[in-house]
């Protein structure tokens, strides 16, 4: 049995050039990673780090990741581990903890 992972990080979410906001771009490339885990037919998504920018991110980056991340899951039938890096603020990955587990996210914000 093969197992097939997609392995993806530092999205950084939120961040802005200047006054220049990348949100868009980041919606492009996000729209991207979940288009190649359908079409390869991962069985399971690693987000490692640097989910977003900064320790206070913009609600849109917090939105865009979630949803995104539910995405990834295919309705949950696809676990997806998202692990938060050092320009992330654990209190703000691990909040919605129980919600996402229920759709399959499973979040790390101390992996040891």
């Amino acid at each position: 049995m093969s197992l097939k992972i997609l392995h993806t990080a530092d999205w950084h979410l939120g961040k802005r050039l200047d006054y220049f906001s990348r949100f868009d771009e980041q919606k492009v490339v996000l729209d991207e990673i979940v288009q190649i885990a359908d079409q390869e037919q991962v069985d399971l998504v690693i987000v490692a780090g640097d989910l977003f920018d900064a320790f206070n991110p913009p609600v849109e980056a917090i939105e865009l990741l979630y949803k995104t991340l539910k995405r990834l899951t295919k309705n949950g039938s696809r676990p997806v581990i998202a692990i938060a890096g050092n320009h992330d603020s654990p209190d703000r990955v691990d909040a919605p903890d129980s919600l996402a587990r229920d759709c399959g996210i499973i979040s790390r914000v101390n992996p040891t």
